[in-house]
């Protein structure tokens, strides 16, 4: 049962990924009829290529595509900046709350600008708390304090509408985690009304401040930004630490060009030289930090290195009862390319067959007009059958997560929990049942978009549902010997 994503992860900027460009459009642009044009094309691909238009079991998609279209279409009557067109497809792509529908900046056709009232605020779990001011302002509210209301809208439901509304999910921990820090900032957002006076409980008392916002300069925000959110140097690598085996791991990239693929391939390589490792040591830590994702194959070779192909075959989660694939001739194309690419640059025997397997399926299915290609061969999985008594590494296994694991890291999770392994960190992000993302350029060739290809039937894990740690670090997940001192502990 193998699940290989197509794209490396999800895509996504700090506050606009078409923002910080070097130079504006040289000639007018029709910001009405380029956003008209993309958003068309954007549903007319949903429609298209995604399986839920077609889904049985999601009655509400197309209702839910037609309303995100409808209010983009809407707000094209009155755009005439290239904010306008580009928050307004940003509110399409989130209405799916499914982060495989994907939306990103190309080239340098639009510059975007920022604003800000001198602060910022990130999400603490429990708070929007004040981690961010501009030097010498003494009209902003301190380190710390924690945001009550703004304009009489309390805390929660603000962010929930200024920066939920155009990033989709905010009822998952990882986004308000992800995007808190953008709730006072607005990037040519015309959407967005900008806030008057805000209501913030301090260690002086509760305190009303009235805010004044100025122009915030690319470099800038990401000044500001690295305040809230701190530099992540996550890196593969495979090391003997105290008694433990760390293998870092953070992204699973299936392109056979891309730097994932080749540092992968190595720490596979590196572990099949040196089995006798797993008797120097009495546990392994899984470390996913910084994972958004790829392909799931690396996580079945990874647990085949450290439980034994037996063990992993004879005791992996079962993911999903079967898939539905939508044999558009744009998936088609998808799958054929990834099949060429593979065979092209020595991809491995499994992931051929898995995609030759795919295409020959999509194709019967489009040849005989079938909204869907059933694949319940990739749905498999053990029931238990005959297998080794005992794994191959006997010691504790622990997965390492933070906010950032989604898709096929998702997969990697479900499958090592299975196999024995406790998860330590951070609560995940989710995915929806809709999987397999291909690349399309917009019309304006300004922007590209993800479209998932397959829905899963009967997986354990529920829609947008994300794994939650048995054991919470509540200090800095970028804090390599805290983490070990910590898991030690365990």
């Amino acid at each position: 049962m193998h699940r290989i994503l197509l794209l490396a992860g999800f895509i996504a900027g700090t506050a606009c990924a078409a923002q910080a460009q070097d130079a504006p459009p040289t000639e007018p642009v029709d910001w009405k009829a380029r956003l008209e044009a993309d958003v068309t094309a954007f549903h007319a691909a949903i429609m298209d290529s995604h399986p839920g238009p077609v889904d049985p079991l999601n009655p509400a998609f197309r209702p839910r595509a037609a309303a995100g279209l409808k209010q983009a279409l809407e707000r094209a009557k009155t755009v005439h900046t290239p904010g306008g067109w580009w928050w307004a497809l940003r509110a399409y792509q989130a209405s799916f709350d499914d982060g495989h529908v994907q939306l990103y900046g190309i080239g340098d056709g639009a510059k975007l600008n920022s604003t800000w009232p001198g602060f910022l605020t990130v999400w603490t779990g429990a708070d929007q708390v004040v981690t961010a001011r501009q030097e010498g302002r003494t009209d902003t509210p301190p380190m710390g304090a924690k945001l009550i209301s703004c304009d009489g809208t309390k805390a929660g439901l603000l962010a929930e509408q200024r920066v939920g509304a155009f990033r989709g999910r905010w009822f998952l921990e990882s986004q308000r985690v992800t995007y808190g820090d953008l709730l006072f900032v607005n990037t040519d957002n015309p959407y967005l009304k900008p806030l008057k006076t805000c209501r913030f409980a301090t260690e002086a008392g509760t305190k009303t401040y009235r805010l004044t916002w100025a122009q915030l300069s690319n470099e800038d925000l990401g000044k500001y930004l690295k305040l809230t959110r701190p530099a992540r140097d996550y890196r593969f690598g495979l090391r003997e630490t105290e008694g433990t085996l760390w293998l870092s791991t953070p992204g699973f990239n299936g392109n056979t060009q891309s730097d994932d693929y080749r540092e992968l391939t190595a720490l596979i390589v590196a572990l099949k030289a040196d089995p006798a490792r797993l008797n120097r040591v009495g546990r392994v830590v899984l470390d996913l930090r910084g994972n958004g994702g790829g392909s799931s194959q690396w996580g079945y070779e990874i647990a085949r290195q450290i439980w034994g192909g037996e063990w992993t075959a004879a005791h992996e989660a079962r993911g999903a009862d079967a898939v539905d694939w939508r044999p558009s001739e744009a998936n088609i194309a998808t799958i054929a390319a990834f099949v060429a690419d593979q065979k092209a640059n020595s991809g491995s025997v499994e992931a051929i067959q898995w995609g030759e397997r795919a295409l020959a399926g999509m194709k019967a299915a489009r040849d005989k007009g079938e909204v869907y290609w059933h694949d319940a061969n990739e749905g498999e999985a053990s029931q238990g059958s005959a297998g080794p008594q005992a794994p191959l590494f006997k010691g504790r296994v622990f997965v390492l997560t933070d906010t950032s694991c989604g898709s096929a890291c998702l997969d990697a999770v479900d499958l090592w929990k299975a196999l024995g392994a406790v998860q330590v960190g951070r609560e995940t992000s989710a995915d929806t049942l809709y999987m397999e993302v291909r690349d399309q350029t917009l019309p304006s060739g300004m922007a590209g978009i993800g479209v998932p290809m397959k829905v899963y039937r009967g997986r354990p894990r529920g829609n947008n549902e994300p794994q939650r740690p048995a054991h919470v670090f509540e200090g800095d997940m970028s804090n390599d010997a805290a983490l070990l001192t910590w898991i030690k502990g365990l």
